[in-house]
């Protein structure tokens, strides 16, 4: 029987999906969880609603799980109730620069604070979602949180601002493929064959290691960027033609042109060996 860990007093501000998700992992492993939100529910067997100012009284530890917009407004509400006793951590998806805002905030109190940054989907991955943390106290606050069901927690830097710079980065790569797909779909849709694209993308995703087809795509890129630059003027073309904004697409035939026109393709007299050779060569070259 696995063993639960002592009860420790847990609270969030906001109480969303993110903090309904790993309240309710928390509360299973014996943790007194309670909550504080703008709009109040009890959907969450075990997690009790508390007001702000008895919420930051209750518990010592409170992860800010609120809506992006308004991370710092909430902090700097919170700031003001504060103490020497309290570890605030902001779990929102906000940029490097204003998780240190929200740490300066934060720093007007005697609490101490830490960065985290929540990599997976939660929707998909639960209370097992990847999740790094930054800060002084991150290191202890990982294991705090591993210990009380989030396990996959993992402390990244002692520096605030890391994590989230890594959330950010890999976003172009999570959320950009969601709106391709989605652009694709779309046009797949006006055109009648969407079920037979996403069959196709499914099965061939399915079928190959992710590491190869990327590292293919990457490696044949100076080689190929020509032959797949016109190949995409005449993707535009298409969607113009089913009356498709082709925003995600532009943006790739673009970026095409800018590694056809800069030469890359003579500076790679043949696919190189490791997949870094690429990314490294076109920083130097774009702007």
């Amino acid at each position: 029987m696995e063993q639960k860990a002592k009860a420790q007093r847990i609270g969030f501000i906001g109480f969303g999906e993110v903090g309904k998700t790993f309240a309710s992992a928390m509360a299973a492993r014996g943790a007194e969880v309670s909550y504080y939100d703008v709009i109040r529910t009890d959907a969450v067997p075990g997690v009790t609603y508390c007001p702000l100012e008895e919420l930051v009284a209750r518990c010592k530890i409170l992860l800010s799980t609120v809506a992006t917009h308004v991370a710092v407004v909430v902090a700097e509400t919170a700031a003001t109730l504060l103490t020497s006793r309290n570890t605030y951590a902001d779990m929102n998806s906000t940029s490097a620069s204003v998780k240190r805002r929200i740490a300066g905030v934060i720093g007007t109190s005697s609490a101490n604070f830490v960065e985290g940054a929540i990599l997976s989907a939660v929707g998909e991955a639960g209370a097992n979602a990847s999740i790094l943390v930054a800060g002084e106290r991150a290191e202890a606050f990982a294991h705090q949180m591993n210990r009380l069901g989030l396990v996959n927690v993992k402390y990244f830097s002692s520096a605030i601002g890391e994590a989230s710079q890594v959330k950010m980065l890999r976003s172009i790569f999570s959320k950009g493929v969601e709106c391709l797909l989605l652009e694709m779909l779309i046009a797949g849709k006006r055109a009648g064959v969407a079920d037979y694209l996403w069959k196709d993308i499914v099965e061939f995703m399915t079928k190959h290691p992710f590491q190869g087809i990327a590292e293919n795509w990457i490696k044949t890129h100076p080689g190929a960027s020509e032959r797949r630059y016109h190949e995409m003027e005449q993707v535009l073309e298409t969607l113009e033609e089913l009356g498709v904004d082709p925003v995600m697409t532009r943006g790739t035939t673009e970026f095409f042109r800018q590694s056809t026109e800069s030469g890359l393709a003579k500076r790679f007299t043949r696919k190189p060996d490791n997949v870094w050779a690429v990314p490294e060569e076109l920083a130097k070259c774009r702007r």
